[in-house]
This record gives structure tokens, sequence and C-alpha cells, in this order.
């Protein structure tokens, strides 16, 4: 049940980031990053986990795995978390580092993670420019 829930989620991403305009590659297989997303200017590697709770923990392997492929890659290395029944969560990897909690790495509902928007959020606005899309402040 773990295993079709985790790939749900993988699917669920990819189909958010390609309605944002990337090409995205599933990388099925534990020795690999989960999602591989690019739109010509911006490059993700995405390690994604889903939970019905509150919090997530990671090994030192699955945080290695996604530093090193980014690293290789060119990409920005990111944790995902699909919170059941709530929206995602997305945690930069440098920032996952800090919330070492014995053996593993912890991430909490409650941490400030960032949404897929503000991931994208720079390409997302350069979008809206091009398109002439411009909304007033204030």
């Amino acid at each position: 049940m773990r295993y079709r829930r985790g790939a749900s989620a993988e699917r669920e991403l990819i189909h958010k980031l390609e309605e944002l305009g990337f090409a995205v590659v599933r990388s099925a297989g534990s020795k690999k990053v989960d999602v591989i997303a690019g739109n010509g200017r911006l490059y993700l590697c995405i390690e994604v986990k889903s939970t019905k709770g509150d919090r997530v923990y990671l090994s030192d392997e699955d945080i290695e795995k996604l530093r090193s492929f980014s690293q290789k890659f060119g990409g920005k290395p990111y944790v995902a978390i699909k919170f059941i029944g709530r929206e995602w969560r997305f945690f930069p990897a440098e920032e996952v580092v800090k919330k070492r909690t014995g053996k593993n790495y912890r991430l909490d509902y409650s941490d400030s993670g960032m949404s897929l928007e503000e991931v994208v959020g720079k390409q997302k606005s350069l979008i809206d420019v091009i398109n002439g899309v411009v909304e007033n402040e204030g």
C-alpha cells in the first residue's frame, strides 16, 4: 500500500509540473531521485514522500542520493511531501539537512516548506510578464 501511495503522489506531482510547462521524468527505483523536471531555465531533482500524518522521516541515503544526483545533473534538490488531505510542501535539500534527529531527518507539516508555486515562482512570473498578465499590487 505504501508503494502505491508513493507512486500515486509522484504521478500527481508530475501532472502538476507538466501543467506548469516542465518536461518531467519519473525515475522509479530506490537508487535514484524520484522525479526530474526542467523547463529550459529551471531544473529540479525531487525526492517525493507521502504521508497521512504530520511528519516524514528521511534517511541519510535519501538525502545523499538527492544531493549527489542534483549536483551532477545541475538541478536544484528538493524533498516534496504530499500531506494527504492537504497541499504539497517542498523543502530545499540544504534546509532538510538542518532537521536531523538522531539517524534521520524529520520534516513536519508545520515546518516552513514552500508551495510548488513558490518553487517555480520566478519562471511563472516571467511567463505572466511575457504573456502580458500583470497584476497590480496594493
